[in-house]
């Protein structure tokens, strides 16, 4: 009796609804499983995927995909990186809570581990002290408190036991709700980004299975899996695409993978668009500024199949890999033009204020201590810098719309059949970062279909280059291998990706 009090109190209470308190909410940039039920009915339904515990639906769930009841399988859930913070605080929806008569038909996960992760330069990692609770066998939420080191980037949820279905044996997790307590700056806006693609991803798989059919020239394995075929270690100087390939060894496993890499990473440096890129003569004469679209959206599928990989710019350019699910149109330079001209008075009036600031800087000491004259428990100098300090460094307006202007979308050649695509997308950095991430993606064509795409940003992956390769028969189109050149700070690595059998 005594041991059964012990394991009910170390059960989480079941909540009609999350209360975190003064906690942060935290939405998924990915979500990605050991396995998922793939079969005729997901093929349509789309139910069973492992971003689904992110959507606030009952309705759909992950769902493991091995014999059994799953014992061993995990998820893991990737956020944005911290530096401050103190605890998880989980909430989770056990089981298949579609419906009363599914939640017991499906088997549930009983025990759980639960490790906080960090993402390392060949995958994830686990960091801090991992976790073992006993989940309820009950509908509605449990909350699980999960202390995490200062710096963590996500969690892995592993199933050590289950709980039997009446019916199948498959195991399944509806929801799971990602909260945070600690010292990092809250970003509102990033959050809900973040929680806008989970949304939409959800949608764009429902109407898919609404169709039966995403109607695309691609079609996407359920998944990838991937195979390291060099891994360089050493400390890069340059984020100069062309440098950083250049530094590489020709391995005979990738060496014509590597020749297409070089050539579009000498197309980059052309016509970077943080240089003189679109400025130049050059890329006039041969580039248009357009507005791209893709007819028949496919990140929902893209962002599924390849989340091993861990690259927003292959996938934000998954619809537009064939030529025919993409479309372009010219767009007018008028309003960016108008925009160009407010910026010297714009710079000007800035420069006014930032010396005015500056003279309220140096006297700000001076004119505490007059005001507080004969106060000797006020420290001015103390005051002072700490009004300084929750000034912070604002971006200035002049630098968000040169910024802004930075961003646009190009094709080369002909609207129709252009040869290469370029899209330019600032967005804001990370948790603990001050300034704007600018992320460039370069998509090289070879008659209907792209066979490599660069990505090129200023954050911790400066470099991402790959190599599609096409089946050679078959419609719709498939990608038979993605070799993959990674360039961080420190290393360089060779990927393989191929379709999971």
């Amino acid at each position: 009796m005594m041991l059964l009090s012990l394991l009910l109190a170390a059960a989480p209470p079941v909540l009609l609804e999350p209360d975190a308190g003064s906690a942060h909410r935290l939405h998924p940039r990915r979500v990605t499983a050991s396995s998922f039920l793939s079969d005729s009915l997901n093929k349509h339904e789309q139910n069973y995927l492992p971003l689904y515990i992110a959507d606030e639906d009952p309705t759909t769930a992950w769902v493991e995909g091995v014999k059994g009841r799953g014992e061993g399988e995990s998820l893991e859930w990737w956020g944005p990186a911290l530096t401050k913070a103190k605890a998880y605080r989980l909430f989770v929806r056990n089981g298949f809570q579609k419906s009363a008569k599914l939640f017991r038909a499906n088997a549930r996960p009983r025990k759980v581990k639960l490790e906080p992760l960090l993402q390392g330069e060949k995958g994830p990692k686990t960091t801090g002290t991992p976790l073992e609770v006993e989940l309820r066998d009950v509908q509605g939420w449990q909350e699980v408190r999960l202390p995490v080191p200062a710096k963590v980037e996500g969690v892995r949820l592993k199933i050590v036991t289950t709980y039997p279905g009446t019916k199948y044996e498959d195991t399944c997790l509806s929801d799971l709700r990602v909260y945070v307590e600690g010292d990092d700056s809250y970003r509102q806006e990033a959050e809900a980004a973040a929680f806008e693609q989970v949304r939409a991803f959800a949608l764009e798989r429902k109407q898919a299975a609404a169709r039966k059919d995403t109607g695309a020239k691609v079609a996407w394995p359920p998944s990838y899996e991937a195979e390291t075929l060099l891994t360089l270690n050493r400390v890069l100087n340059s984020q100069n695409p062309v440098e950083l390939l250049a530094k590489l060894q020709e391995g005979a496993s990738y060496r014509a993978a590597l020749l297409q890499a070089r050539q579009v990473a000498a197309l980059m440096q052309k016509v970077d668009l943080e240089g003189a890129g679109m400025e130049s003569a050059e890329a006039r004469a041969t580039w248009t500024r357009v507005s791209a679209t893709a007819r028949k959206p496919q990140e929902a599928e893209a962002r599924t199949a390849l989340s091993v990989m861990d690259d927003e710019g292959l996938i934000d350019v998954a619809g537009l890999l064939h030529l025919d699910d993409a479309g372009f149109i010219i767009k007018d330079d008028t309003s960016r033009e108008r925009a160009l001209a407010t910026l010297p008075s714009m710079r000007e009036r800035e420069a006014r204020e930032r010396e005015a600031e500056e003279r309220k800087r140096e006297s700000c000491v001076p004119d505490c201590e007059k005001k507080n004259k004969g106060d000797e428990e006020t420290d001015c100098e103390q005051e002072c810098s700490e009004r300084e300090a929750m000034s912070g460094t604002a971006r200035t307006e002049s630098e968000l719309l040169e910024h802004a202007l930075q961003n646009g979308e190009f094709v080369q050649g002909a609207m129709t059949a252009p040869t290469a695509f370029l899209r330019g997308l600032g967005e804001e950095g990370g948790y603990g970062s001050t300034g704007l991430d600018f992320r460039q993606t370069l998509v090289r064509y070879t008659g209907k279909t792209a066979d490599v795409v660069l990505v090129s940003s200023n954050g911790a992956v400066p470099l991402r280059v790959h190599v599609l390769e096409w089946a050679k028969s078959g419609s719709p189109a498939r990608i038979a291998s993605i070799t993959s050149f990674i360039a961080t700070s420190a290393s360089i690595r060779v990927v393989r990706y191929r379709p999971a059998p």
